[in-house]
């Protein structure tokens, strides 16, 4: 957000001084057009017309190149606000409970609506305000009634633009509130079409459609009578400003004041100077539409915990510890998770069942330091796993996440997470997650790049996505459901990774309901009431098995 101050305040600033070379350039622009008035007309010479001309010519080409260098300036400076703030805070809103994704998307549409309002007229309406006090003062140079007027004037147009404003706004949330009720109507209609046509309701649901839509459309011609009205009464005071000035200027001339070039500076200047309060309505609306975003944004950062400065501790063993770890959602009347107590020892697979919304993700991102809990403590090797640099605690944990999603890039980038690919271990994780036939089966084998439609079906998602946890061999796997996008030959081939990762010395904690995974296991847990219990005895499953002291500690075993 500091960023951001910063950014706006140089388009302000750009804006400001940009404006005020534009009045002066008017004003160049004015005395042009009065020197023509006081020199030509009295001489009828027409080269010094031709060379005056050419003069207003420059001067109004140079006010265009400047308005157009405004307008370039301020969409520049508002893309490179966008690009500067979007990605730090769709981070900080990924680390959000609950929905995260609503949460990023609404950062990115406030991100836009800051954008749009810096690019738009709006930054430009406002510092066209404020030159208008400078013009103002050049009216008063002239005489103070014609200052007096254009003040007037201008309180006059911003009335009637935030009373147009207020009037049209509220029509046009009547007329979208009437089609939303006839839109309603209608889908409740579709989905019960059966009903109506049999018992004899279409004409009554008709009579109610053709009322909702009579409502609409009242509405909605209230609002364009209203913006009508409003259009026609600020187009009748640019019209009094012209003419009144003149006006003025007679009355004035007839009583004895020396007005000298008033008139017409007064007749020249003052649509400029009433312009900015005709806009103001619109401009007021975008302005509250920008400070909200503004606030939410500011929220979202203050919320975050702010950049990763964790430490990146020693890891020699991966040992995963819960020691008495609590949960509860904010404003939920129990908590999710109650004294969890959970130990992962290196070269043992632990598996977690349970109901859905029973906490099994929760718990899981409590392991990886993604969430910290109300109470309690999760460490890995004795420290924290909330105060990992992240960076560092991936080269020790791999994570699978319950929804397989990949980041934009090829396959190989995907499973180096985004890093230079080490091809030789980006090769390793893809065979040992039963991916790299897959792979190498693809168009373009590792260099394919993966895309929202395709060329990637879940199941080969989850595969890449799994090589991702597994890539460069961390001490610890995390899985959640990392079955749930295979058929039975990929849960065997799952199985046996499982067995030979334990059997090797790997740590693995797992979330999962399908029998085969939990027979995987050397211990397997049931998450209910927010607590962890051993769960009944998981049948014996066809399946390689694990020779050695490990063959006796299968289901059961508390943590």
């Amino acid at each position: 957000m500091d960023i951001a101050r910063g950014e706006v305040g140089v388009a302000a600033r750009f804006t400001l001084w940009l404006g005020i070379v534009l009045a002066l350039a008017g004003f160049a622009l004015t005395v042009s057009k009065m020197t023509i008035w006081q020199v030509v007309l009295p001489t009828g010479d027409p080269w010094t017309l031709a060379g005056l001309s050419v003069l207003v010519g420059i001067a109004i080409a140079m006010n265009v190149a400047l308005d157009q260098l405004r307008e370039i300036g301020l969409l520049a400076l508002s893309h490179r606000l966008a690009r500067r703030m979007a990605a730090p805070l769709v981070m900080a809103a990924a680390k959000q409970q609950g929905r995260s994704d609503i949460s990023a998307g609404q950062a990115l549409r406030d991100v836009e609506e800051l954008r749009r309002n810096l690019a738009g007229p709006v930054l430009t309406g406002v510092v066209d305000a404020v030159i208008v006090p400078l013009l103002i003062l050049l009216l008063l140079y002239f005489h103070w009634a014609f200052a007096v007027f254009a003040l007037a004037l201008c309180l006059l147009a911003a009335v009637l633009s935030l009373v147009g404003e207020r009037l049209t706004r509220r029509a046009l949330v009547a007329s979208n509130d009437a089609h939303a009720q006839t839109s309603g109507l209608v889908a409740d209609a579709m989905r019960c079409a059966e009903a109506v046509e049999a018992m004899g309701m279409r004409h009554n649901l008709a009579a109610r459609w053709e009322a909702r839509m009579d409502d609409s459309a009242t509405a909605l011609r209230g609002a364009q009578n209203a913006g009508r009205w409003i259009s026609a009464a600020l187009s009748t005071v640019s019209g009094i400003g012209s003419g009144g000035a003149l006006v003025l200027a007679t009355v004035l001339s007839a009583n004895g004041a020396n007005i000298g070039m008033g008139a017409l500076v007064a007749m020249l200047l003052m649509w400029q100077i009433i312009g900015p309060f005709t806009r103001l309505g619109g401009a007021a609306a975008d302005w509250a539409g920008a400070l909200a975003s503004w606030r939410r944004l500011q929220a979202l950062s203050q919320a975050d915990r702010g950049p990763d400065t964790g430490i990146a501790f020693p890891c020699r063993d991966a040992r995963l510890v819960m020691e008495r770890v609590s949960y509860a959602h904010r404003g939920a009347p129990r908590a999710l998770l109650r004294d969890v107590q959970l130990v992962v020892e290196p070269g043992r697979a632990v598996a977690i069942s349970g109901s859905a919304g029973a906490g099994k993700t929760t718990l899981l991102r409590i392991a990886v330091g993604m969430v910290k809990p109300s109470a309690g403590a999760c460490f890995l090797d004795g420290q924290s796993t909330s105060q990992w640099q992240r960076e560092d605690f991936a080269h020790h944990v791999g994570y699978l996440p319950q929804d397989p999603l990949l980041t934009d890039g090829t396959v190989a980038e995907a499973i180096a997470r985004l890093a230079a690919p080490d091809m030789q271990a980006v090769m390793e994780a893809a065979r040992l997650a039963d991916a790299a036939s897959m792979i190498t089966a693809l168009p373009l084998g590792y260099a394919t790049p993966i895309r929202a439609e395709g060329p990637l079906s879940a199941g080969q998602r989850q595969r890449v996505a799994l090589a991702r946890a597994l890539y460069a061999r961390p001490k610890l796997l995390v899985m959640d459901e990392p079955a749930a996008f295979l058929d039975a030959e990929g849960e065997q081939r799952l199985v046996r990774l499982i067995r030979r990762l334990s059997a090797e010395g790997m740590g693995i904690l797992f979330t999962s309901h399908r029998p085969a995974l939990l027979a995987a296991a050397d211990r397997v847990l049931l998450l209910r009431g927010g607590q962890l219990a051993p769960a009944p005895a998981i049948p014996a499953i066809a399946g390689p098995t694990t020779t050695g002291p490990k063959a006796g500690r299968r289901a059961g075993e508390a943590a």
